[in-house]
């Protein structure tokens, strides 16, 4: 199985997507909501590159059916139903709801991934069954992780590194040599939150209050659940 990897957001382009299955990753922290919201029962979560695009596509939905999620600089934005913590995706609030998520870096990576044949969100939180299911596809794969305001971000980098070695149980890999980089990191020694402590966007994350937000999306595989965009503009659970 051929594995690719692009580093940032803006760096993924569409002739670098088409006809390739895409796994999108932003562990801190786009597709760790994604990935819970839809865990926890949510419809169909949309995603928007800017707030007027969020705002207006909210307006379209019937009172009651939709929540808009989303931040800016890490921090909900003003108005909105929820900012960008997956804790507050709660089975009580998002059950039967659709989101509309805009969020810095994550739904930009999402929206410039589109031209994929398939595409997928996955986190720490479903790391393992993502990679059961993409091995099972066996074909050739390019994860972009998101990165954080166009630079590259270790976060993004070890859960990558993470799903190339879950795949590497089912099915041989030829790695390019970002992706190898990203597996080498995955295979030291340490702990996840070992070898995340001078993360930077992890520690901006603490430091503006979301301590319990890093450690809950840094827990990998406790969902069996694998996100998938539609050509329509939504993620729902693959069946």
């Amino acid at each position: 199985m051929e594995i690719g990897l692009i580093a940032t957001a803006q760096l993924a382009k569409p002739e670098f997507c088409e006809e390739k299955t895409v796994a999108v990753i932003d562990v801190l922290r786009a597709t760790s909501v994604i990935v819970t919201a839809l865990a926890n029962g949510a419809g169909k979560v949309f995603v928007t590159e800017g707030i007027p695009e969020a705002r207006n596509l909210y307006t379209s939905f019937l009172p009651n059916a939709a929540l808009l999620g989303g931040e800016r600089a890490g921090n909900k934005i003003e108005g909105f139903d929820l900012g960008n913590s997956p804790l507050s995706y709660t089975t009580d609030v998002v059950r039967d709801k659709n989101i509309v998520l805009t969020t810095t870096n994550g739904t930009l990576a999402i929206r410039n991934s589109k031209t994929a044949k398939r595409l997928f969100a996955v986190s720490f939180l479903n790391v393992f069954y993502a990679a059961k299911i993409l091995a099972d596809a066996n074909e050739p794969l390019l994860i972009v992780c998101s990165g954080t305001n166009g630079n590259f971000s270790l976060d993004d980098a070890l859960c990558a590194g993470m799903l190339i070695d879950s795949i590497s149980r089912f099915v041989p890999i030829q790695c390019d040599d970002l992706s190898q980089m990203a597996l080498a990191f995955f295979r030291q020694g340490g702990s996840i939150q070992e070898k995340l402590s001078d993360c930077k966007h992890l520690k901006y994350l603490r430091s503006i209050g979301y301590e319990k937000d890093v450690e809950y999306c840094l827990q990998p595989n406790i969902f069996e659940v694998l996100p998938e965009y539609l050509p329509e503009g939504f993620l729902v659970l693959k069946p």
